[in-house]
């Protein structure tokens, strides 16, 4: 009889562990939306998720058209939340996987109202882009495909020395140029304004090769979010 009551308490004792083993590896459903923060709109994407410490699990789970997302994640665990999307400030949080849960996701618009494009360069005297810019052109063009809300002014800027009328028709095509590239990689026509201002609006006055590099310049306006 005591053989029979320790082969009981074993097999008892080796499904509990087994039970617990199971429970603490099974996976429960994280489900949720992912949104635009400024006005809860839905958005595509990819969430990226990291199990801490060690990045033992790790995937990429994509949210659809109208925001919807859905995960597997281990139970008891700690996981990184991450989102990197083209003209969004980069998303991270850190989820207890508790339970199967529902969680939105509210991503910040990265929007600037000027800036100048830092890596844009042109031929001596010529509207003709060189290659050297079309990586931080196509970054732009992403960012206004994936914003079809979004209306920019492309403003050019020539150094102030030399012909007034010449730098102003040099700057106008300038700008000209860059918003045909962006019209290429299927940006709206309607969607981008163009405005030339020669040398008349030097951001310095220094005479420098440095200084005449700065103010030959195009810089994207938002005009409308």
């Amino acid at each position: 009889m005591r053989k029979i009551y320790c082969i009981a308490f074993f097999s008892l004792a080796l499904f509990a562990a087994t039970h617990a083993q199971n429970s603490k590896d099974s996976l429960v459903l994280v489900y949720g939306k992912m949104l635009k923060a400024q006005d809860s709109t839905p958005m595509s994407g990819k969430i990226r998720y990291e199990k801490l410490p060690y990045y033992d699990d790790m995937g990429i789970a994509s949210s659809k058209s109208d925001g919807s997302y859905k995960m597997q994640l281990v139970f008891g665990k700690q996981y990184n939340l991450y989102i990197k999307e083209s003209g969004f400030k980069p998303y991270e949080q850190v989820l207890d996987v508790d339970a199967s849960k529902s969680i939105n996701l509210y991503v910040v618009e990265d929007i600037v109202e000027l800036r100048k494009l830092e890596n844009l360069n042109f031929g001596r005297n010529s509207d003709e882009i060189t290659s050297s810019s079309f990586s931080e052109l196509n970054e732009l063009a992403i960012w206004m495909n994936d914003n079809p809300s979004i209306v920019i002014q492309l403003e050019g800027h020539t150094d102030f020395g030399g012909n007034a009328e010449a730098s102003l028709r040099l700057s106008e095509a300038r700008v000209e140029a860059v918003k045909e590239y962006l019209v290429d990689k299927k940006v709206s026509k309607n969607r981008i304004f163009t405005k030339a201002f020669g040398g008349t609006q030097p951001v310095t006055q220094e005479r420098t090769p440095e200084a005449r590099a700065l103010n030959r310049r195009v810089e994207v306006r938002v005009i409308r979010r």
